[in-house]
């Protein structure tokens, strides 16, 4: 088994109130495209998606972690959070090791606290990634400390790039968001 297991946090500035910043980062669907390694897979409804986790380690290894999430928003304290949930139209993950791949599902999460700063957002969030894999075959040789020690290390950079990625990815797209909200003028 590969144990994959990592969590972050990180606080940053967004350039809006904090109702907007929150309204803006509650559309599932749409934020998951701001996470690297990340990719939606399947929107279920307006807060259910299936997201795929996925990379490729050590130039040979491909690693597919499933998580199906739900969102929920709280707007008296200024809060969202995305954790896993049993969604019941979506299909059974199967787990899937091959010589260079190993596939199969995994908790993600998302903790995200807003405060005001007037016109801008302290934004305050915890990823967390944990899945358990079977090891690709190719992998079996090694000895279990190494490949742990690895996927340790390697899990742990993933989770910070995603952290880093989905901050610059965000505020980057932020403008085209706030412009596509404004009303048409004649």
């Amino acid at each position: 088994m590969i144990n994959l297991s990592g969590s972050i946090k990180r606080a940053f500035v967004f350039p809006a109130s904090p109702k907007v910043a929150l309204t803006y980062y509650s559309d599932i669907s749409r934020v998951a495209e701001f996470l690297p390694h990340i990719t939606l897979v399947h929107a279920y409804s307006i807060n259910q998606i299936r997201m795929l986790y996925e990379t490729v380690e050590l130039g040979a290894y491909t690693i597919q972690i499933y998580s199906d999430l739900e969102s929920s928003v709280d707007w008296d304290a200024m809060a969202l959070s995305v954790y896993p949930v049993k969604i019941k139209e979506a299909p059974p993950i199967q787990a899937e090791t091959t010589m260079r791949q190993a596939t199969g599902s995994g908790l993600f999460a998302i903790d995200t606290q807003f405060y005001d700063l007037g016109n801008q957002t302290r934004v305050e969030y915890n990823i967390r990634l944990k899945a358990d894999l079977e090891r690709p075959l190719g992998m079996r040789l090694m000895p279990k400390r190494v490949v742990k020690r690895i996927a340790q290390s390697i899990t742990d950079e993933r989770v910070k790039e995603i952290a880093d990625g989905f901050i610059k990815s965000s505020i980057d797209a932020f403008p085209a968001w706030e412009a596509a909200q404004q009303p048409v003028r004649k």
